[in-house]
């Protein structure tokens, strides 16, 4: 039997999750929800499915539901939705605030249907990949740049930074010691940020996001001993680096003329596979065949927990 699934807000990324929805087998998107009538128009024309003006209306026609408005209203329509018995696939970040999170949570574990967090690089095969040969990491160093300042409700640490933090704390398994962040405010909104979080175990998290450079770049480097590992993301493939050391008595055959020691480099290209429609079959698949989750709701909150800490510790370096 098909799977009924509705999306509400169909601004970029919404648009997408409607795209894939219609082209998933056992899936059936009966509609989406936006107040803009020129969005309503378009998936009308694209997909030739219905669009209503509030996700109300969507109440009684799905099963599932994708929520990708803005985070503001996050909150609220997937409170309504998981009370009337749908399970959620809500788009990080997840509220604005743990509170609201925490009900959220609740709710969905009191009516026994899947809420699930849209941390889309989860879902990217060499993050997959990179997991397994994580281990005892001393230094991990995040990048996400760019100039794209469509979000306007959230700052740069809930809208991109998040990702990040996500990935690291899946990787480390800790929750950190302590934290300093520093940034930069454009019209009331930090759009540039850089943080420094301690672990436990001695490790040491960089992050740095910013909306407003003028390059871009989504890259992560690990380095453990041994080895520094390298993950530089773009949109059809993501550049898996390993460069191993040579070890303390080096080989005689891999030392240079000039002295230096040869370093093993390894370059693997990996398909990003459509991260998005990975992560939306998870979600159906979690549904219709009980599926387990790829992680924990409590993974979610402490992503959440951390990108709000640094959000609101945030101390700008210049604003205007």
């Amino acid at each position: 039997m098909e799977l009924n699934v509705g999306v509400v807000g169909v601004g970029v990324m919404g648009t997408y999750h409607a795209q894939v929805y219609a082209g998933l087998p056992g899936v059936r998107l009966v509609g989406v929800a936006d107040p803009d009538p020129f969005r309503q128009a378009a998936i009308e024309q694209d997909l030739e499915v219905p669009a209503f003006s509030s996700p109300e209306e969507l109440l009684g026609k799905v099963q599932a539901v994708s929520i990708a408005s803005p985070t503001s209203f996050h909150y609220e329509q997937a409170r309504m939705f998981l009370e009337a018995g749908v399970h959620v696939l809500l788009e990080k970040p997840m509220t604005r605030t743990m509170h609201e999170a925490r009900e959220l949570v609740r709710l969905a574990e009191q009516r026994g249907v899947v809420l699930q967090v849209g941390h889309i690089v989860r879902f990217y095969r060499a993050v997959n990949d990179l997991m397994s040969m994580v281990k005892t990491p001393w230094v991990l160093e995040a990048r996400r740049i760019g100039n794209n300042r469509r979000i306007r409700d959230i700052g740069v640490v809930l809208d991109l930074m998040i990702h990040d933090l996500d990935l690291v704390l899946l990787l480390l398994r800790e929750k950190p010691l302590r934290y300093s962040v520093v940034g930069r405010q454009v019209d009331g909104l930090d759009e540039f940020a850089q943080a420094v979080v301690d672990f436990p175990s001695g490790a040491r998290a960089l992050f740095t996001a910013s909306r407003i450079s003028p390059q871009a770049e989504r890259s992560l480097t690990i380095t453990q001993p041994g080895e520094v590992l390298r993950l530089d993301f773009n949109s059809e493939y993501t550049e898996l680096s390993l460069h191993r050391s040579p070890p303390v008595q080096p080989d005689p055959d891999r030392v240079e003329p000039n002295g230096r020691t040869q370093v093993q480099t390894e370059r693997i290209a990996i398909h990003n596979d459509n991260p998005l429609r990975r992560q939306l079959k998870h979600f159906v698949d979690r549904i219709q065949r009980g599926e387990p989750s790829l992680v924990t709701l409590e993974d979610d909150l402490q992503a959440l927990e951390l990108a709000l800490e640094l959000s609101n510790a945030l101390q700008p370096v210049m604003s205007r």
